[in-house]
């Protein structure tokens, strides 16, 4: 696979600096971890239990998930993926899924693995990255809510999904340049196509069924010569 991390940082503003390009997500996952436990942490008892967009799954199921999946190494990040292809594998994988006691343990457990990862020197993959963005999307959701995400998180998993997209998603983005109307990112090539960066990560994640569209008169103008990615 190519290494997609030279296209980072991701951003619209002319002449960027790039040489503090790097692969570590540290920060990136941090933030993102911090702001589903700000939601979680808001919608308390109620957004617990409400459903997402991951059919038969409620919040708490995706914070579970999410907590106990922390330090999956890669051979069982790819055995998880496949095993959720399997007819049926969904089901089992919601079945035997440990439970947490309520929103306040979710909680304090994202808090202390946001400590760790700021303070850790191990660096922080993008996969790693790519959990808690979903997890993020999923809990947003179900508060009807964007959740917040810099540039360069969004970024950094939309490039990693697209590259690794099943067929029915690569079908639609083939030919086509990818572009963020509100994160100031883009990256592929051909005509374009554009969505938030929120929605166009739902769409690429398999969150959503939306796909992007091409720009019409009120989305953003493509990056500044220079800061495009791809």
């Amino acid at each position: 696979m190519a290494d997609l991390s030279r296209y980072l940082p991701l951003s619209r503003r002319p002449d960027v600096d790039e040489s503090g390009v790097t692969a570590d997500r540290r920060a990136e996952t941090a933030e993102v971890l911090g702001g589903v436990a700000k939601l979680i942490r808001t919608g308390g008892d109620a957004l617990w239990s409400t459903s997402t967009a991951r059919a038969g799954w409620h919040v708490a199921d995706v914070v579970a998930e999410l907590v106990h999946g922390f330090d999956r190494t890669r051979t069982r990040r790819a055995l998880d993926a496949a095993e959720r292809l399997v007819r049926g594998g969904e089901a089992r994988r919601l079945a035997e899924l440990p439970k947490l006691a309520g929103p306040a343990e979710a909680v304090d457990a994202i808090d202390a693995r946001t400590r760790g990862i700021r303070e850790r020197t191990r660096p922080t993959s993008v996969a790693e990255l790519d959990d808690a963005v979903v997890a993020a999307l999923l809990v947003g959701g179900a508060a009807s809510v964007d959740p917040p995400m810099s540039p360069v998180a969004s970024g950094a998993v939309a490039l990693r999904r697209a590259a690794a997209a099943p067929t029915e998603i690569r079908a639609v983005i083939a030919g086509h340049t990818l572009r963020a109307t509100d994160a100031g990112w883009e990256f592929g090539h051909g005509s374009p196509l554009v969505d938030t960066a929120a929605g166009l990560l739902r769409f690429l994640t398999g969150i959503g069924t939306v796909a992007p569209h091409p720009p019409g008169p009120g989305d953003a103008p493509p990056p500044a010569t220079g800061s495009r990615a791809g």
